[in-house]
């Protein structure tokens, strides 16, 4: 009998090599946040794991493969992480948060034994956590429970327990306050001013400290905060410095006489500020840019990290700024922006590393002489990443605005350049001050960068105008301009990988995460450069926006959007909306949100979603996930997203793309490319189209 034959393979799938590689990304373990002990001999790590925050402390001598040391046995079940040696190099001091929620506790790890003591318990969640000089104090920033958390805090309240039924709102709810602890005897005590919310705050032990403070508690105050001098013992405020924009990361000088604070625009990086404590006379140093951490040595120097286009750079700020080492690498620290940590004597430095190719680590290196900032690894927590995200190729491109605007962004594919042109997905990031930095596996756009470049697409990583990395001043260049000056910068840069023969102009679609999901909305309503588009957490109509979300009023302002008071200013809101976005034929469009999100709340995704199929010009939906937020954190909802908009881009592109180890021209017919991808008036009513809406 003849041999039967082979029975035909299943259709290939996008969905099934995101949900692959993406399942890589869940599984790795990140390191978090990196500190040095003081005599430079150990590094504690807080890492997120698949199965929660945990501590891991390795020798700066030792194998990165020697076992870590964790608590012992007889600590509390808890999640740990917020480590801060105590001068002793022995003693660290973390945050300890019980697995069935309720309040945090101050713990403290003997690193010698692994026993685990509990200091103190502590009124809300801690956002930072300070050690004084001589060890015998700490101090910690609590937010309290029901307090709103911003976009890069997954934007849901702070829950230490079940949610209230029916939920309170009134002003002065939810502040973030200051606690003194005695680490003597355990004693705490609030010492914030009455009235104010304290957002980030710099101490070195004692009653003065340097804070960023205002009266409103929702985190569209924050846009709005001043410096402070704070007197921790009368609990009272003095204003050092009312910024133009926003400001993070404040640093006390060892002597107490000089603080320092970057001011930025939005997700804060920015340029360092400083200020006399005795005068009051307030310097701007030049030649320092996208700072996201200073810290003032003990001979004074003022120490930064921050962004460098799309790596990260480490210096010197002041007078005579230098900088010191810089790469297209991402630094890690608390918030994901690049921050050190500083042996006592700063001949050490330790950081989170994370690259293409390169699973995140912890690292260290020496800060002077011949060896200096080449980093080394002491952890080793992704032995064996897996091979989808290993194989991916990232690569920088650069391109030109139709304005002349020099545009940056990051190319990540599979398999040779040259299997080109490949469908095209854009990603855009949020923010818009946020970038794509050069990472193992970038995460924004529910971590579908890797994912679609593994299944064989061409992924755009754009830096248009509004990023961070390239100075402040690109930074504010979309303020009161909006979709304006960004979206060209987006769609130059799909023109330059479609003339490069890198990328079909037929099979192009653009993603987009908040800020990011509002452009891609844009693009998709005012032209026809796309086949598909995926608007994840977006914001929609700015004016119901600034009414609703918990940084409205605060945000809006900040990147002069409109003045929702004036009769003009709605106008302005409403005519940067995506609700209202004309011009296209219709894009087919996915809406993903999370139904707990307070930065965009839900009904953004609904205002969009109805607008189009009132339209009625392509195919919408809209799905829905219970209890996320601005960010997706369950895994089974970030997989299922993130095959839906797979799914979405294979239907609407024209099937899956070419295998990248065996690329193959698209078997579907392209449609007929527009003349230019120039906003056009609407070519009138079109049949309405069936859509779907599903949970």
């Amino acid at each position: 009998m003849p041999a039967a034959a082979p029975s035909p393979a299943p259709p290939r799938r996008t969905a099934d090599t995101v949900r692959r590689v993406l399942g890589e990304a869940l599984r790795l373990t990140r390191p978090v946040e990196a500190r040095i002990s003081p005599d430079g001999r150990y590094v504690a790590t807080a890492a997120a794991t698949p199965d929660g925050a945990r501590l891991v402390l390795t020798p700066v001598g030792g194998s990165p493969d020697a076992a870590p040391h964790w608590p012992g046995p007889g600590a509390p079940a808890a999640e740990r992480h917020t480590p801060r040696w105590l001068p002793d190099s022995r003693t660290l001091l973390h945050i300890a948060e019980p697995p069935g929620g309720g309040p945090a506790r101050l713990d403290a790890l003997d690193t010698g034994d692994g026993t685990v003591r509990s200091l103190a318990e502590l009124p809300g969640a801690v956002e930072e956590l300070h050690v004084s000089d001589d060890g015998r104090e700490a101090l910690a920033l609590c937010a309290a429970d029901g307090a709103e958390r911003d976009g890069m805090h997954l934007g849901v309240p702070v829950r230490l327990g079940p949610a209230p039924a029916p939920e309170r709102f009134a002003p002065g709810l939810g502040a973030r306050t200051l606690h003194h602890v005695d680490l003597a005897d355990g004693r705490r005590t609030e010492v914030s001013p009455p009235g104010l919310t304290v957002w980030n705050t710099a101490w070195r032990g004692g009653t003065l400290a340097v804070a960023t403070v205002g009266e409103d508690t929702l985190p569209g105050g924050y846009y709005e905060a001043r410096l402070a001098r704070l007197d921790l013992a009368a609990r009272t405020a003095t204003t050092l410095h009312t910024p133009a924009g926003q400001l993070a990361a404040p640093s006390l000088s060892p002597d107490l006489r000089t603080a320092a604070v970057v001011e930025g625009i939005s997700i804060v990086s920015g340029r360092p500020v400083t200020v006399d404590l005795a005068t009051g006379a307030v310097g701007h140093p030049a030649g320092t840019e996208d700072a996201t951490w200073l810290h003032h040595a003990a001979d004074g120097t003022l120490w930064y990290a921050g962004w460098d286009t799309h790596g990260s750079r480490v210096g010197h700020a002041g007078p005579e700024p230098r900088v010191l080492w810089r790469d297209t690498v991402t630094l890690g620290g608390p918030g994901f922006q690049p921050a050190l940590s500083l042996s006592a004597d700063g001949r050490l430095a330790a950081t989170v590393l994370d690259a293409p190719g390169r699973a995140p680590e912890t690292v260290v290196a020496l800060t002077s002489g011949p060896d200096a900032w080449r980093w080394r690894p002491v952890t080793a927590l992704n032995p064996d990443p897996g091979p989808g995200l290993a194989a991916l190729t990232t690569e920088e491109t650069r391109w030109h605005a139709p304005d002349g605007t020099e545009v940056h962004g990051l190319l990540l594919y599979a398999g040779p350049r040259e299997a080109g042109p490949r469908p095209l997905a854009l990603l855009v990031h949020g923010g818009p001050a946020w970038l794509w930095s050069a990472g193992y596996a970038p995460g924004d756009v529910l971590g579908l960068a890797p994912a679609l470049a593994a299944a064989g697409h061409l992924v755009l990583l754009a830096n248009p105008r509004g990023s961070s990395g390239r100075g402040l001043d690109h930074a504010r260049a979309v303020v009161g301009d909006a979709g304006g000056g960004d979206l060209d910068d987006l769609l130059a840069g799909v023109r330059h990988l479609t003339a490069a023969g890198l990328a079909d102009p037929d099979r192009t679609a653009v993603l987009g995460h908040s800020y990011g999901g509002y452009a891609a909305a844009l693009l998709a309503g005012r032209t026809d450069a796309f086949r598909a588009a995926v608007v994840v957490s977006a914001p929609t109509n700015w004016l119901s926006f600034t009414h609703t979300s918990n940084i409205g009023g605060g945000y809006d302002r900040a990147y002069a959007l409109g003045d929702p008071t004036t009769p003009a200013g709605r106008e302005d809101l409403l005519a940067r909306s995506a609700v209202l976005a004309a011009g296209g034929r219709g894009t087919p469009t996915l809406l993903l949100h999370g139904e707990a999100d307070r930065v965009t709340p839900v009904g953004q995704a609904h205002e969009l979603y109805r607008s189009l199929v009132r339209a009625g010009r392509a195919p919408a939906e809209l799905y829905v996930y219970p209890g996320e937020g601005h960010e997706f954190t369950d895994p089974g909802h970030l997989l299922d997203a993130a095959a839906r908009a797979a799914d979405w881009l294979d239907t609407h592109l024209g099937g899956p793309a070419p295998d990248p180890a065996h690329p193959a021209a698209p078997t579907t017919p392209p449609r007929a490319a527009p003349e230019d991808d120039s906003p056009r008036e609407s070519s009138g009513a079109a049949r309405p189209l069936p859509v779907q809406e599903r949970p």
